[in-house]
């Protein structure tokens, strides 16, 4: 399951994808409002078309987390 629209590349390569929040979200419906609350979902970045979503899928085990 995901949400969001994922990587439209032509040629959808996941090692272009990282994680940009692993297994946690920043909600406005939880206290603390839009602090980092535990998620069984994950936000991935596509590096080359710039797309974002998220996923509980089990690929995002082997996505590196993106650099800060």
């Amino acid at each position: 399951m995901s949400g969001g629209k994922s990587c439209i590349c032509k040629v959808r390569n996941p090692n272009n994808w990282v994680v940009v929040h692993r297994n946690h979200n920043h909600s406005a419906f939880e206290t603390p409002k839009y602090e980092a609350h535990w998620s069984r979902y994950s936000k991935i970045h596509c590096k080359v078309c710039g797309m974002a979503w998220s996923s509980d899928a089990a690929y995002v085990l082997a996505l590196a987390d993106e650099e800060k």
